[in-house]
């Protein structure tokens, strides 16, 4: 068979396996064949044979895909496992999940070990068709004891887990191509589903929340150029943000009464300290997400600015701000 006679399908399976300086030889080839090679179809091909990823954005191409993910070989960003999982795969769970969704919290119980897992969420473990209700703990000894990529999906909170990458799915942190797919997961579960579509709400917050958290809170940029800043009671605000990453919405109100000074009645206590696991320790937040906070979970105590800190008192509380290690 002459070059010629080969057809595009065959070409593009032969480019996709090629290591990058082959497959520019491939494209010296001759005119076909260099036509094959700068197709957008051998990326994809090569983004499969090469890293096992099987999404993108609709808005990218697949090289431009394949040179992302070449930045990523631990998979820190992008899971190549859950592209294993479609929304055909999905469907006998979306019925389970329907079906939880109305259960009592006295049910919500591991089916392998018993546990009651009302406030930790019930997982579905998607693993070739298993579709057994697992608490966490359960299912990651499962997946241990079985071959294959296992993705954990806890109900309660619509959170995806790798075992394999070890990390949470589609969160702040991976890349958005992955937030895409997954999203798009998480709706074919949810499909149809008032509480489904609450859940996913809720999800979005969270996940807008701790961006806003890596964004305007206890960093560098808060308190640079002499920009104001609030004080914020810390134990809560570390608070809001742990349940933030169990996919939980924040409880309120803000704690700042705790930052008053017990001596001066509506006055920031000089005696507070940053970074303190206990109360009167504070964090530091910018204008934004402080009237974010206050709009949505409300305030008990005061608003305590920059601008409080002026009298010689607060010396010290100002000191430890400039001796405080941000990022």
């Amino acid at each position: 068979m002459l070059f010629h006679e080969l057809n595009n399908e065959l070409l593009i399976a032969i480019a996709g396996h090629l290591p990058q300086d082959d497959l520019k030889t491939f494209s010296f080839v001759c005119h076909k064949f260099a036509l094959v090679a700068h197709s957008d179809v051998v990326w994809k091909e090569r983004l499969y044979n090469h890293y096992g990823i099987t999404y993108k954005l609709p808005t990218e191409n697949w090289k431009d895909m394949y040179a992302r993910k070449s930045l990523d070989p631990q998979n820190s960003k992008m899971c190549p496992h859950i592209g294993h999982v479609t929304g055909k795969i999905l469907e006998p769970y979306a019925t389970k999940y329907q079906q939880v969704l109305n259960w009592l919290d006295k049910n919500l119980n591991c089916t392998v070990c018993g546990a009651n897992c009302k406030d930790t969420g019930l997982c579905l473990y998607v693993w070739k068709g298993n579709t057994r209700n697992r608490c966490k703990d359960c299912a990651y000894s499962y997946h241990k004891a079985v071959e294959g990529h296992g993705i954990l999906i806890r109900m309660n909170v619509l959170q995806m887990y790798c075992f394999d990458c070890k990390r949470l799915l589609g969160e702040t942190r991976g890349d958005s191509s992955e937030a895409h797919y997954v999203n798009m997961l998480l709706k074919t579960l949810t499909h149809d589903s008032e509480k489904g579509q609450q859940a996913m709400a809720r999800r979005s917050q969270c996940m807008e929340e701790r961006q806003l958290y890596a964004e305007h809170a206890d960093r560098a940029s808060v308190v640079s150029d002499g920009k104001q800043y609030y004080f914020i009671e810390r134990i809560w605000l570390i608070s809001w943000f742990l349940r933030l990453c169990d996919g939980k919405i924040g409880t309120g109100p803000i704690a700042n009464h705790e930052l008053e000074d017990p001596e001066r009645e509506g006055r920031l206590n000089p005696a507070s300290r940053p970074r303190g696991n206990f109360k009167g320790g504070f964090s530091i937040v910018t204008p934004f997400l402080w009237n974010y906070l206050v709009d949505t979970y409300g305030l008990s105590g005061k608003a305590y600015t920059s601008d409080d800190t002026t009298g010689p008192e607060y010396c010290g509380l100002n000191e430890s701000i400039v001796n405080w290690r941000l990022n």
